[in-house]
């Protein structure tokens, strides 16, 4: 019998071992990513904004100038109120105004959009830099108490599942913003002149 809680006791020190190996390995990965994250708001800004304010006008400038072939080619197909009646007035297809006007639609859309998810993406990456700070707070927590507090199963177990939690919604944040990047320096290098295009594709 002794010899079994002897056994049984060792197996328990190597596990406490392993997980506490494990928490502090987790949190020097959550403490350099937090120092990496600190900064990364600026960051964005100074990367940014002035790209966010030059392709906002572009898609100002791209959505007037849609709206303005939008008008003429409506009023070429409206009759001449000022002409007589004419019958075949009456059978143009005006469904050629589709084509152009989901033009400006689109522009007008993405005019708006592109501010919106530049605003989103520094919101996230604010929430990104706390919850890595609270996933490495918590994985601290965690460590100690499974380490000199085992026997409180529900209190480690429960402090567990909470920083599975916090690592699921910092995995949730990075892809946020990796996809509000992509979508916005997409926005960006489509509203730069074909010629700077070009020029960067060549280098």
């Amino acid at each position: 019998m002794l010899i079994h809680e002897a056994v049984a006791d060792q197996a328990a020190k190597a596990d406490i071992n392993v997980v506490t190996g494990l928490g502090v390995a987790l949190f020097l990965a959550g403490g350099a990513g937090f120092w990496a994250l600190i900064h990364l708001r600026g960051k964005t800004v100074d990367r940014l904004w002035s790209h966010i304010d030059i392709a906002f006008e572009a898609l100002t400038d791209k959505a007037f100038a849609s709206l303005g072939t939008l008008r003429t080619h409506i009023n070429e197909l409206l009759p001449d109120p000022d002409a007589d009646f004419d019958p075949l007035d009456v059978i143009v297809d005006p469904s050629s105004v589709e084509k152009p006007a989901k033009v400006s639609i689109r522009l007008l859309k993405e005019r708006h959009r592109i501010r919106r998810q530049y605003r989103r993406l520094l919101r996230v990456c604010s929430w990104l830099k706390y919850s890595v700070l609270s996933f490495t707070i918590s994985v601290a927590i965690t460590t100690l108490v499974y380490q000199f507090m085992f026997a409180e199963s529900g209190l480690w177990q429960f402090l567990f599942y909470m920083t599975i939690g916090i690592a699921v919604g910092v995995v949730f944040l990075v892809a946020a913003y990796t996809t509000l990047v992509a979508r916005i320096d997409g926005v960006i290098e489509n509203c730069k002149p074909k010629s700077n295009r070009s020029v960067v594709n060549s280098k």
